[in-house]
């Protein structure tokens, strides 16, 4: 029973002897009545009618509450049981129970199943030894789209697997293909993640672009992907490593003459990139400091080969 209902039992509890008690007492002491005082009574049955109704009242008022509750807990647990059925019917699509070997299509419904069942800690665990490096069991998009929920999950635990798993394959990843990519940073941020999930997503993000094409998609890619890092993390210090990886490709992106850039939903202007190189600062932490530097000496020297226009399928997704 709650604090709420607790409260309510008592002052039922008080309104019941106040009524069996001062009708009694007014009856007997004051009020003692004698002949000829039937106006007196009636006034006092009055007043005791009124408390009895005051008093049903209230405890109708009661049982509908409890009522109310109660049903509301047998809803939340069928919700939950329900989930859990869910989430076990999931699992035996990646890991039947006759022992055979699930289909790839099956694996990707048991992953994203558990995903929108608010197990994104489970798949994304899962996920490790399905997405392996030697022998993939799901493709590089249904890694991408369970990291995707995992990122965007409320468990701390869930974001950092998800960080680990996408900075130990960006390398395998194409930097512009959209399905190799998390929306959840597709141009925008995770502010609420820890600093090392922060750290892996940005390595990840810079191996990739350092692994893959060297065409202008791959380099406006990268470019609204560290601005939507730079604009949306509240860390001066953050915004201050990604301001420095910035400024390394802004000669560059100069040079190419466009005016604004676009990357999935998230469209950013020269002058925007701009003002977040002019932002570049040391971090106070020598090892990170070190290790953006390195970063930004290696995207410059990487932009500087970009040139020229991708001809892979959607290409156009990183026009103007």
């Amino acid at each position: 029973m709650s604090q709420d209902d607790r409260k309510l039992v008592l002052f039922a509890a008080a309104v019941l002897l106040v009524m069996c008690v001062l009708p009694a007492g007014l009856l007997l002491g004051p009020l003692h009545l004698g002949d000829g005082e039937a106006a007196r009574l009636a006034a006092v049955l009055t007043f005791v009618g009124v408390l009895v109704t005051a008093s049903v009242t209230l405890i109708g008022f009661m049982v509908n509450r409890q009522t109310e509750h109660r049903l509301q807990t047998e809803k939340a647990e069928q919700s939950r049981q329900l989930r859990l059925d869910s989430a076990m019917r999931a699992g035996q699509l990646i890991a039947p129970a006759d022992g055979s070997s699930s289909d790839p299509a099956a694996l990707a419904s048991g992953l994203l199943a558990l995903t929108k069942l608010d197990n994104a800690d489970l798949a994304v665990t899962l996920l490790v030894d399905l997405w392996s490096s030697e022998n993939p069991r799901v493709s590089h998009e249904t890694a991408v789209l369970v990291i995707d929920a995992a990122l965007r999950s409320p468990s701390s635990n869930a974001q950092l697997i998800a960080a680990e798993l996408l900075c130990r394959h960006s390398t395998r990843l194409n930097p512009c293909q959209s399905l190799h990519w998390p929306s959840a940073v597709e141009g925008c941020w995770v502010p609420k993640l820890s600093p090392r999930a922060k750290l892996l997503l940005v390595e990840a993000l810079v191996n990739m672009t350092l692994a893959g094409p060297t065409n202008e998609s791959a380099l406006r890619a990268v470019a609204v992907r560290l601005y939507g890092i730079w604009r949306d993390d509240p860390d001066d210090r953050v915004r201050g490593c990604i301001g420095k990886l910035i400024d390394s490709l802004i000669s560059r992106l100069n040079d190419l003459g466009y005016k604004d850039f676009m990357q999935g939903t998230q469209q950013v202007m020269l002058n925007e990139l701009r003002e977040a190189a002019r932002s570049r600062n040391e971090n106070p932490d020598g090892y990170l400091d070190r290790l953006s530097t390195r970063f930004a000496a290696d995207l410059r020297d990487w932009a500087q080969r970009c040139g020229g226009l991708p001809t892979e399928h959607g290409c156009l997704a990183t026009a103007d």
